[in-house]
């Protein structure tokens, strides 16, 4: 069963400072918390999802944009501030703790607190025909189980081979060049980001 938090029509896109304050302190309670889930105690800097959405080409098309692994909506606000149509957007994440955070932060923009292995459902029960552009990925590959990453990244073959689109992943193992391949992905980009703590390597892929 799907769980959709619907926000607020009206968008704001500027945080108080106590909503930063409450985004800096739920990814760290989330990190303690379940450290496999979110890989990372502070959000994307403004430099790293500024490369992921480059990368992705988000205004080239009209199909779904998915933030997979949400988190606090960083991802998401940016993608809103750019000028993309909430309507396109969708964003998944497991962890209820920052609902909250997510919700101020992305008003207009669906979120299911549902697996990233039922992505496929999810995007049938919203439109079974619309192609995507990009699946934006914040998920932290490396230090997940290994099983659940594979069945993960199944699930993304599985739409990009029904929908198309693209692959947007970021690393902090920066050094290592293109890792998703062994599990069936095209290499397309790749960018190092030095301005992120710590610096990362965003990298998109197709099929």
């Amino acid at each position: 069963m799907f769980k959709l938090i619907c926000t607020h029509p009206v968008y704001n896109h500027c945080l108080s400072v106590w909503d930063k304050v409450r985004t800096v302190s739920s990814f760290f309670r989330e990190f303690v918390q379940a450290p496999s889930h979110v890989g990372s105690i502070c959000p994307s800097s403004k430099a790293l999802t500024s490369a992921m959405l480059k990368l992705a080409g988000c205004l080239n098309s009209d199909g779904f944009i998915v933030d997979l692994g949400a988190g606090s909506g960083v991802i998401t606000e940016n993608l809103l501030k750019i000028g993309v149509d909430p309507q396109r957007l969708l964003a998944v994440e497991i962890s209820s703790g920052f609902a909250d955070v997510f919700k101020r932060r992305c008003p207009g923009v669906p979120l299911f607190m549902e697996d990233a292995r039922n992505l496929s459902l999810i995007l049938d029960r919203l439109d079974a025909k619309r192609p995507v552009s990009s699946i934006i990925s914040s998920l932290p590959l490396r230090i997940m189980p290994g099983d659940s990453v594979r069945e993960i990244l199944d699930e993304v073959k599985t739409v990009l081979q029904k929908r198309n689109g693209s692959f947007i992943q970021y690393t902090y193992a920066w050094w290592m060049r293109y890792p998703l391949s062994k599990y069936g992905f095209q290499p397309d980009t790749a960018r190092i980001v030095l301005k992120n703590i710590p610096p990362a390597k965003v990298e998109s892929y197709v099929l």
